[in-house]
């Protein structure tokens, strides 16, 4: 019998933690040892430890909790056969500095910019990604993009979920044929129950236009609040809600306290994929006003529960969707565009059947099992 292979997945965020990186995580530590691997995850979390998953309190200093988490992969790397890091900074610093002390390869998924991430956040910076590459920024950005650069560049390996996160890391310098696309996937449950049946459920009225993600200014949801009185005006019956957490959270609030849409647009925090996917069951439209997306996974979930997608064509959101065909794209802050595509949905039922009908022809690569086969086969060589 063959002894099982030792994973040691080094992450920034893990369930109850929402995200896609803390569901890839998940099902990573889900489907692996059914593959024939061992699983233990390093992350960070100020939950109560469970086995195999090793946390680092978020409540200390940068440095402090960078040189804890260095101490826990170090721990951890004699057990390990692979090391696999999820991102390049927050986790894959220590991470890699640990892997490098041990004379140990690793491999890292790269699902974002976190140097432009964090200027978005912090450090003033406005443009958004494609335009990023391009321009030189203070020294606590240009800090941050050479760390992230160095990290894969050492890499052994580097996953990304989408083609057009493989340009943009090719783009920092990491060899083309070490970079490979493995797209996400999601595990979505039918609960077998009608729209109606969910929103009795759920206790929701009216005509739900949904939409989802971290609470950042590039997802777009100012916008989405500031189209809601035009949208009311041809249907009183909308109601848009926002599913996520983040640092805008309040500016929202603000924005809509501001409108007076109190009773029309609702903030939704800290929930679990489940319940997602039960609030999309409810909605008549999924809309993701985003200015930058690796490949996401709340597209494939809408595809997946059977809801018409509206979204901007940016990064990685051009794979999933063909325009008109399986769903809407359409440009990041375009007010006119989403809000005529958001009416149209609403009042042309048969357009939506047909976006809904191919768009759940077009999920076969996104399964669950293609993924996981596709890792496996990376992980035993």
């Amino acid at each position: 019998m063959n002894k099982a292979k030792k994973i040691l997945i080094a992450t920034g965020i893990y369930p109850p933690d929402i995200g896609g990186p803390a569901t890839y995580v998940k099902t990573l530590q889900e489907e692996l040892p059914r593959n024939g691997f061992e699983v233990k995850i390093v992350t960070y979390g100020d939950n109560e430890e469970v086995k195999d998953i090793y946390k680092i309190s978020r409540k200390r200093n940068v440095v402090f909790r960078y040189f804890r988490y260095f101490c826990q992969v170090w721990k951890l790397r004699k057990w390990a056969d692979v090391i696999y890091i999820q991102g390049p900074v927050s986790e894959g610093l220590p991470a890699t500095m640990a892997c490098k002390l041990a004379g140990k390869d690793y491999l890292l998924k790269v699902v974002g910019d976190y140097a432009w991430e964090q200027g978005r956040q912090r450090f003033g910076v406005e443009d958004l990604l494609d335009d990023f590459q391009k321009i030189r920024y203070n020294y606590k950005v240009e800090l941050f993009r050479k760390i992230q650069k160095c990290v894969v560049k050492s890499a052994k390996l580097v996953i990304t979920p989408s083609e057009y996160l493989k340009s943009i890391v090719v783009g920092w310098g990491a060899k083309e044929e070490k970079v490979k696309v493995i797209y996400n996937s999601v595990n979505v449950v039918d609960f077998n129950l009608s729209k109606k049946e969910v929103k009795e459920e759920l206790n929701l009225e009216g005509d739900i236009i949904l939409t989802s993600g971290r609470l950042v200014p590039w997802k777009g949801f100012e916008l989405l609040i500031e189209l809601m009185p035009d949208l009311l005006e041809e249907n009183p019956n909308f109601k848009l809600l926002i599913v996520g957490n983040g640092p805008d959270k309040e500016k929202l609030e603000s924005k809509i306290d501001d409108l007076n849409l109190n009773n029309e647009v609702f903030i939704l925090t800290s929930k679990k994929q489940p319940d997602v996917l039960k609030y999309m069951k409810a909605s008549e439209m999924f809309v993701l006003n985003t200015g930058y997306e690796g490949l996401s996974h709340v597209i494939i979930e809408a595809f997946f529960v059977g809801i018409p997608v509206v979204t901007t064509k940016v990064g990685g959101n051009s794979e999933l969707i063909s325009n008109n065909k399986n769903g809407i794209l359409v440009e990041y802050n375009n007010k006119v565009k989403i809000k005529n595509n958001i009416i149209d949905l609403w009042k042309n039922k048969e357009k939506s059947y047909n976006l809904v009908t191919r768009a759940k022809e077009s999920l076969n690569e996104f399964h669950r099992g293609v993924m996981i086969n596709s890792i496996v086969e990376i992980l035993k060589k």
